[in-house]
């Protein structure tokens, strides 16, 4: 069964009116979607797993069905660690968006040892700011464990650029806590620092991966409501939404595995998870998170650390 049929069986939308549906309205971001084609560039040899093929495509028709209106949306694309820091197919696969007339973007993954300024400008020049094409702005995304808001702190409030706090920032559903802190997930070490440097515009927090952070999966994750409730309400201005498109495996299940055996990708039903999110947010969150704030965002010349 290939991806995209896989994916039509999970997720089978009825589009409907762009904001009271839980689809995603038109000029919506996705910030956070990977490419896999390995027949447009190879994989890096040290790589820690080989994905199923992900290819452009597919990325299309996935993004047309999660679409209140069923036309594309505006994309991120996001540097998978199997390409480590060679992002051929990366930038290969956003020329052929924007070719197309799709708005698309990308936060790449370099080697701040070897590269360039001019190939740093290059990739500036194709990924230019959905707000100023002219802008010199970066930002740097991580995808780190919550506790290290408060490790992080001073750094982060200090840096020059903003900061794109990767998969809820890092915070735990109750799911995964421990005893004493599940009927208080808000409590968990480092929330507070993630929030503070919300409000301060230090950072923002993208709500994606659910998965990653938290385990129900019957439930389609209802363990992060609490949280997403909190940031919605507190920080609702930084706020962005990506879908972590095509669903990558867990870490935890590659070992021993022969690293030529492509490994395929989670069953993940993206639209019980936008219904989810839908229902937890306000019309007003619900609006910044997927058009307004990501489109004040340099996420066009990022930077990705902890990446996938």
């Amino acid at each position: 069964m290939s991806l995209t049929q896989l994916e039509m069986r999970i997720t089978a939308p009825k589009h409907g009116s762009a904001f009271g549906s839980h689809l995603l309205p038109l000029d919506s971001f996705d910030t956070h979607v990977y490419l896999f084609d390995p027949r447009l560039g190879p994989y890096a040899a040290g790589r820690a797993y080989t994905p199923d093929d992900a290819p452009l495509e597919s990325l299309l028709a996935f993004n047309k069905r999660i679409s209140s209106t069923g036309i594309s949306g505006k994309v991120v694309l996001i540097q998978p660690s199997p390409y480590k820091t060679d992002c051929t197919v990366l930038m290969r696969c956003l020329q052929e968006l924007q070719r197309e007339g799709h708005s698309a973007y990308a936060i790449a993954v370099i080697d701040v040892d070897n590269i360039t300024d001019q190939r740093l400008e290059e990739m500036h020049q194709l990924e230019s700011s959905p707000t100023d094409p002219s802008s010199p702005g970066w930002m740097i995304q991580l995808f780190v464990p919550v506790w290290t808001s408060d490790v992080f702190y001073d750094c982060i409030r200090t840096l020059p650029v903003p900061v794109i706090a990767d998969h809820s920032g890092g915070t735990l559903g109750a799911s995964k806590l421990p005893p004493q802190l599940q009927d208080i997930p808000l409590s968990q070490p480092g929330f507070s620092s993630l929030l503070t440097l919300a409000k301060q515009f230090r950072l923002f927090i993208k709500i994606s991966g659910l998965y990653r952070v938290f385990t129900r999966s019957e439930s389609h994750f209802d363990d992060t409501q609490p949280i997403i409730q909190a940031l919605a309400r507190e920080v609702p201005n930084q706020l962005i939404w990506g879908s972590d498109w095509p669903h990558t495996g867990d870490g935890s299940n590659r070992l021993n595995r022969d690293i030529n055996v492509k490994e395929p990708f989670r069953a993940i039903d993206n639209e019980a998870i936008l219904r989810n999110i839908r229902s937890w947010v306000t019309d007003e969150a619900w609006q910044r998170m997927l058009m307004d704030n990501p489109g004040y965002l340099p996420v066009t010349s990022s930077l990705d650390h902890n990446y996938l």
